[in-house]
């Protein structure tokens, strides 16, 4: 190809660009200019003095009254002179029908014995917009926090104290002749989903992590659960890495789970009868789970040398990668596996929020879950890419 042809090719292919792209000489001169550059000078209505080629970029930023404009002067003028390799700016650049961002990007190369500026405007609006929509609910986000902690939270506290000495009162009549006072039931029902709301609201990214015995941290979930007469069984000897606070909340909605659907499905009636009676309600088993094969691990693959110092028993590397949490209740159907997840739905006139705070915990450990039948029917969800060490 000629050298004409190439100049040619070349130029289109610059043409082409959504970026708008100019080349400076050492002293600010614009020596070419993409089509979207000459195209966005005429929208703004700018004389070619302004922009074109054969015009100085430089004294044009430099004679703006916007800092940006001179700050993007002095970086392109230490790249022309050697004591710089890039400069980047973000800025917003708005106009009366709507408003916009641009990232310019300016780096320098030799051609032919000369220095010459690549300076590349590229529209970022999209991502600066989704970057406002994030903050925007973040904040919205922490005001219903603070709504939850504090604004509802409190006035619930004072109507418990209450209810608690309502039922000191044998003058008052709660309308109810059953053992539990459906004041208070009501009250710490409200309590509860204030609470599951509110972890909701705060998990975020798992920063540091610590080596929990799986045992401990069943048990330590366990006795947070009102059983209704259900088992647990830790079939591993294992130790995992997690945040003990937000591994506990994981294991509690589980077994929450495990427990409401295995006591109140319509396909367990007869355990629901069996645990009114005094008899076994559902049966939970929690344990490890083999590496997914080669190519498929979704854990990161972590040294535990330094697990041998801080750990109070010897660890060895295992071939696990995960837990699972496995029920022999009436199971999850298929077409629900991926909507238990979601915030709010329920099928057992629960919340909605114990799965998708489970959900939440595991995202913010970088771990994924998915559920499964359980080997007797029930359902069994396997948590993976998890640091798993052998106790």
């Amino acid at each position: 190809m000629s050298s004409s042809g190439e100049d040619s090719l070349v130029a289109a292919g610059f043409d082409a660009l959504a970026a708008r792209v100019a080349i400076l000489d050492t002293s600010g001169t614009i020596v070419y200019t993409n089509e979207p550059w000459e195209s966005f000078g005429d929208e703004q209505g700018l004389a070619r003095s302004a922009g074109g080629v054969g015009s100085n970029y430089l004294a044009v930023c430099e004679a703006s009254d916007d800092p940006d404009a001179v700050e993007t002067a002095r970086g392109i003028r230490a790249i022309a002179a050697g004591d710089s390799e890039s400069f980047r700016l973000e800025y917003p650049c708005h106009t009366p029908g709507e408003d916009g961002w641009y990232l310019l990007d300016a780096r320098p190369y030799d051609h032919g014995g000369e220095r010459f500026v690549l300076v590349m405007h590229v529209d970022i609006t999209e991502r600066k917009l989704l970057e406002r929509r994030t903050q925007e609910q973040a904040d919205r986000m922490e005001s219903f926090a603070t709504l939850l902690s504090h604004d509802l939270r409190n006035p619930l506290s004072v109507a418990l104290a209450h209810t608690e000495m309502l039922e000191l009162d044998d003058g008052v009549d709660l309308g109810d002749d059953s053992d539990e006072n459906p004041l208070r039931a009501s009250l710490e029902r409200m309590e509860s989903i204030i609470n599951e709301a509110l972890l909701l609201a705060t998990v975020d990214t798992v920063e540091e992590t610590e080596l929990l015995a799986l045992s401990r941290a069943v048990e330590t979930a366990w006795t947070t659960v009102r059983t209704d007469g259900a088992s647990v069984d830790v079939v591993d000897d294992i130790a995992i890495r997690a945040d003990p606070s937000l591994l506990t909340h994981l294991f509690e909605n589980l077994f929450r789970n495990a427990v409401e659907h295995g006591s109140t499905s319509p396909d367990s009636r007869t355990r629901q009868d069996a645990v009114e009676h005094g008899g076994d309600g559902p049966r939970i088993e929690v344990g490890a789970l083999e590496s997914a094969p080669s190519g498929e691990s979704n854990g990161p693959a972590e040294s535990v040398e330094a697990e041998r110092e801080a750990a109070d028993w010897p660890v060895e590397a295992t071939d696990y990668d995960g837990f699972y949490v496995e029920d022999d209740g009436p199971g999850i159907p298929p077409d629900e596996r991926e909507r238990v997840f979601e915030s709010g739905y329920s099928s057992a006139g629960g919340s909605g929020f114990g799965l998708a705070i489970v959900s939440d915990v595991v995202d913010a450990h970088g771990w994924s879950i998915r559920v499964t039948p359980g080997r007797n029917g029930g359902a069994r969800f396997e948590v993976r890419g998890v640091t798993v060490v052998e106790r």
